[in-house]
Parts: structure tokens; C-alpha cells; sequence
């Protein structure tokens, strides 16, 4: 039985503060279980070909953003042979590109919202006019590999289309515009192959910002959704098949908007979903009798 640990969280994305609240989360659930934690904080001075001088076993993987979830970690913890939670280096890469998410469920037949996408280098905002040919107003303008709704907003016009655009090239180069569409909201948890019940997010905000995520007072998890059995299935079946469609494997989240004629549409994937107090992932797995510590040790086990 694996019994050290390696917690590996903060780093340095715009996700830093709350890649500290999930790996301090992580962290205790795992000493509780009786594992012997290591806690890392993957800032400028990790040095990650220490960890076998260390004797770590198994490496839980809970950061957000950046290195940590792009792919680039799971690839070094690859070659050194250490096993970690949540997908390989290839599936980590496309999951935290909104864009090529978006490409490869267009692809696999997967309903997702148009998009396109504009790179900072050949951006012309007198030439925006000649891509909003097929869209309507309103807009999301977003980062292509911030989590967290960080840099996202909503355009109602093309001027507030252009300050935001210019926002979101703040924090990258490449950015995406996708059709918003209005409706409901739901996120549906993977663990091991099991597809956990959804959950529907409400919140007061125009949409599920970073400030709603995290510093509204007002935003509400409701699990088990209040949805019919039909509903639940196709939002589960569709989670399921965005999900294998990147090839992401042992834990993650589709996000789903439910539009107001009933149809599901797949928004984003995260391949490290947080684990903090306000996180919607544990609240699922409660629901199936899974409690915060196991299901920390079933992310573990599934490595």
C-alpha cells in the first residue's frame, strides 16, 4: 500500500491562492487517513528531481493553472516514474486549452457553443466586424487557458467586445470568443470511470464569474439538481463523452449550460478541479456516500 505522499499545489498561475486552499484541503484529508504528506509548495525553487531522494510513492496533484495542470508537471513526474492523480501530459494539455477542447468535442460530434478564436499577435480590432458575421451579441470573451472564470466577461456590444478582448489579452496571447448561451448551469464530476450526480450552480451575477465563484455570498450549489431522470442521464452521458473525447482519465469536471429550450451544451473540462470548502466536486461525491477524506484517498487510489 502507498504510503507517502507527495501534495504538490500553489505554483505560480493566477490559480496560486486557490491551489493553496486545495492542496492544504488535500493535505489534511490525506494525514487523517494515516499517509505520510509530503506538502510542496511548486514555486521558482521546486526542484522536482528531488522527489525521488525524497521516496515519494505517489504524487497528488493539486494545482490549478499554469505548469501544474497544462500538462507540463505530469510530463517530468512521467520520466521520473512517479505515478500522480488526474490525467497524463497529453490530455492535460488539450483539457486546459478552452480552444482545442472545443476543436476535439467539435470533432467527436460533442455540442458545444460557436467560437473562434484571435491571437494577440494578428489581432486587429478594426477588423473584429469581420468575425461577428455569424454571431449575435451577447459574447464571452475568454482566456483559452485560465481556470477559475478568471479574465472571462460578457460583451452586450462591440465596445465592450473590444475592452474585454483587450482584458483577456492581459493575462495571454491567445484568447476565444464563444455565442453565450443563456440558461441554466450545471457541473457534472468524473471519479474512476463513475459519473457523479450534477450539480446546478444559481448565483445573482449575468454569469459564473470568478467573483460569484468565489467571493459572492449568494451562490448556490444545489446536488442532487432539480432535473428530471431523462435530464440527469443526458447531462451525465454528455459529461462522460467530453470528458473520454480528450482522453482525461482518473478524476475531473465538465462544466454543461442547460439553454432554454432543454439542450445541453458542454462549456469547459477541468482535469484538476478544486478542492477547497466552496468546491463543487467533493459536494457530488457526497451525494454518493463518498465523504471529503475517501474521496481524496479514491483520487489517490485511482492514479
Amino acid at each position: 500500500m502507498v504510503k507517502k505522499v507527495a501534495v504538490l499545489y500553489g505554483g505560480s498561475s493566477s490559480e496560486r491562492n486557490v491551489s493553496l486552499m486545495s492542496g492544504q484541503a488535500v493535505s489534511q484529508a490525506l494525514k487523517r487517513k494515516g499517509y505520510d504528506v509530503v506538502d510542496i509548495d511548486v514555486d521558482h525553487s521546486f526542484d522536482i528531481t528531488s522527489l525521488p531522494s525524497m521516496k515519494i510513492e505517489k504524487a497528488f496533484l493539486a494545482l490549478h493553472g499554469g505548469d501544474g495542470e497544462d500538462g507540463t508537471l505530469q510530463a517530468a513526474l512521467q520520466l521520473l516514474n512517479i505515478p500522480y492523480t488526474g490525467s497524463d501530459h497529453r490530455a492535460s494539455a488539450v483539457g486546459i486549452d478552452k480552444a482545442m477542447t472545443k476543436k476535439v468535442w467539435q470533432a467527436s460530434g460533442i455540442t458545444t457553443p460557436r467560437f473562434f478564436g484571435l491571437q494577440q499577435s494578428s489581432y486587429r480590432s478594426d477588423s473584429l466586424t469581420d468575425y461577428l458575421q455569424d454571431y449575435t451579441f451577447p459574447l464571452v470573451v475568454k482566456p483559452a487557458t485560465q481556470g477559475c472564470s478568471i479574465g472571462i466577461n460578457k460583451a452586450h456590444d462591440i465596445e465592450e467586445l473590444r475592452t474585454f478582448i483587450d482584458e483577456a489579452f492581459m493575462y495571454e496571447s491567445n484568447i476565444l470568443i464563444e455565442q453565450y448561451i443563456s440558461g441554466r448551469e450545471f457541473t457534472v464530476g468524473i471519479l474512476d470511470q463513475q459519473v457523479l450526480p450534477s450539480v446546478e450552480i444559481t448565483h445573482s451575477h449575468s454569469f459564473f464569474s470568478h467573483e460569484a465563484k468565489f467571493k459572492a455570498d449568494d451562490t448556490q450549489y444545489h446536488c442532487p439538481a432539480e432535473v428530471t431522470a431523462e435530464q440527469e442521464e443526458q447531462m451525465r452521458a454528455l459529461a462522460l463523452a467530453a470528458f473520454k473525447a480528450i482522453n482525461a482519465s482518473g478524476w475531473g469536471r465538465v462544466d454543461i449550460i442547460a439553454d432554454e429550450d432543454g439542450r445541453f451544451y458542454a462549456i469547459e473540462v477541468n482535469t484538476a478541479p478544486g478542492m477547497t470548502t466552496r468546491s463543487v466536486f467533493p459536494l457530488a461525491t457526497e451525494q454518493v456516500g463518498i465523504d471529503f477524506d475517501d474521496t481524496v484517498e479514491a483520487i489517490l487510489r485511482c492514479a
